[in-house]
């Protein structure tokens, strides 16, 4: 079944950027039956790598309000109901494994086991430098972070042997309420190494934005590389996301394409879940429902169809 996610990230600019207003946003796609909210991460930021992060399209000024993202979804846990909450994506490897365990494990019990968590590794060195991590290496350990979480949220006590971290005896309370199976995915660019860690750990995807070919032959590779593992393709849940454009232009002046034509292409290349961001497509909060109706519709007449065909659908982000 087709799924509608909620990008929540500068929408406090909407809202003379008060934090409040993120919340109003999200409490506001909620009603309005948005499946997932979402928001992204990163620490701290260099002037340097901002500058050059924007020469390849980084959409957001300097000057953007990087809300924490798990402890901003704890509050828009507090004023919804129904969506799942979602980091897109979360750099695991600049928090210690246990910890991430933990406060993953908290989120999922304050939001009622709504929690989906996209896992990625970034791309800047300073802020590993900064946040007293180690750069090189940060894939193998976040596989290592996948394990100690499983190994924490199965209860205790848990214990683990790893490259990077050893412990028995351990409790960590409290377990998730979605227990050792809260949903976790990769988001990497499709490599074939990348494919092999998403199929190998049993994890899903979530994509960054990219041309719909492109993510077309990135799903056909990662239902391929399932198939020669022995895995049911369809496991693995593939999030999407329509175009980022930059904060200081509207979709026509950035040439973006129209959201809901770029959603429905990419529900038909595979995704389950279509993340959209407003920013460039409203001028204020009062233009979000008309922004989502078309996009609840989209995605409504998706799920007729797909029961009318008989289609097995997966009920994930």
């Amino acid at each position: 079944m087709a799924r509608l996610g909620f990008n929540l990230m500068g929408v406090d600019e909407l809202y003379g950027r008060r934090f409040a207003g993120l919340l109003e946003a999200a409490a506001l796609a909620d009603r309005a039956g948005v499946d997932l909210l979402v928001l992204p991460d990163h620490v701290t930021m260099s002037e340097r790598a901002h500058r050059e992060r924007v020469a390849l399209g980084f959409p957001y000024p300097i000057a953007t309000n990087w809300y924490e993202p798990l402890t901003a979804l704890a509050a828009v846990a507090g004023v919804t109901e129904r969506a799942r909450l979602g980091t897109n994506v979360l750099i695991a490897p600049i928090r210690p494994a246990v910890l991430l365990a933990k406060q993953l494990a908290t989120l999922d019990v304050i939001c009622g086991g709504r929690l989906d968590v996209g896992l990625g590794v970034g791309w800047q060195e300073e802020e590993y430098r900064t946040t007293e991590r180690a750069f090189e290496g940060r894939f193998g350990y976040l596989e290592e972070q996948v394990a100690v979480c499983r190994a924490l949220w199965g209860g205790g006590p848990a214990a683990h042997a790893g490259r990077h971290l050893a412990f028995t005896d351990l409790h960590s309370m409290p377990l998730p309420v979605q227990g050792a199976d809260l949903r976790l995915s990769f988001g990497f660019n499709p490599t074939p190494r990348a494919i092999e860690r998403i199929v190998r750990h049993g994890l899903g995807w979530w994509a960054a934005p990219m041309p719909i070919e492109d993510f077309r032959a990135a799903v056909a590779g990662i239902r391929a590389a399932c198939e020669r593992a022995g895995r049911d393709p369809r496991s693995v849940t593939v999030t999407a996301a329509t175009t980022l454009v930059a904060h200081e232009m509207t979709a026509e002046e950035a040439g973006a394409p129209p959201v809901l034509e770029e959603a429905r292409q990419l529900w038909d290349a595979g995704a389950d879940c279509v993340i959209v961001h407003p920013i460039a497509f409203v001028r204020g909060p009062q233009e979000l429902p008309a922004f989502l109706q078309p996009l609840l519709e989209a995605r409504d007449a998706r799920a007729v169809t797909s029961a009318g065909s008989g289609a097995g659908a997966r009920d994930l982000c």
